[in-house]
């Protein structure tokens, strides 16, 4: 192994010849082959990055979420505008570095996509959670989630419901302890 070459805390191997981290698993997307229903593999790779790579750096945030999502789309049963999504995944990016997920299984039927990964990243500024604002702890965290996507046909998420382990999460920044 070069000077040039490391292996990351998420047990992949990069160096200089890497391609940046794009926030998504590739090798589930390059395994997965096409999808018969919908463009899955679309889908997700037009959706991950918007959550893991920084907002800012987009030239027009709410044009790039609204490239993904309707506007307002309905999250957890709840109308969001676009622009309360893209402050969403701001807080997030500005809570935690370093996002990626990794895809652990996707289940496609006509107009919806359930996808369960696991959310990584190092909680490095404030995190509004239910419990209240978690100044930074520079941990480590995991997050277990599962998204179910309903698409209209053109591939648009008009609803999404969100499934996730906050309270393993809050465990994780040492906001919960378990008996």
């Amino acid at each position: 192994m070069g000077q040039d070459a490391e292996d990351h805390a998420d047990g992949e191997h990069h160096d200089e010849h890497s391609a940046p981290n794009e926030g998504v698993s590739r090798e589930w997307l390059d395994e997965r082959g096409p999808s018969r229903l919908v463009g899955v593999n679309s889908v997700l790779e037009r959706l991950m990055p918007l959550w893991t790579q920084p907002v800012d750096a987009q030239p027009d945030p709410l044009a790039a979420f609204g490239a993904v999502y309707a506007d307002p789309v309905l999250v957890n049963g709840t109308e969001l505008a676009l622009t309360g999504l893209v402050g969403r995944a701001r807080a997030l990016q500005q809570a935690f570095a370093g996002l990626n997920m990794k895809i652990l299984d996707v289940v496609e039927a006509p107009g919806r996509v359930v996808v369960a990964f696991l959310m990584r990243g190092r909680h490095i500024g404030p995190f509004v959670s239910l419990v209240g604002t978690i100044e930074p702890t520079h941990r480590d965290i995991e997050v277990r989630t599962i998204d179910v996507l309903a698409l209209t046909a053109d591939e648009v998420i008009s609803a999404i419901w969100v499934v996730s382990d906050e309270l393993g999460l809050l465990h994780q920044l040492g906001r919960v302890e378990f008996a």
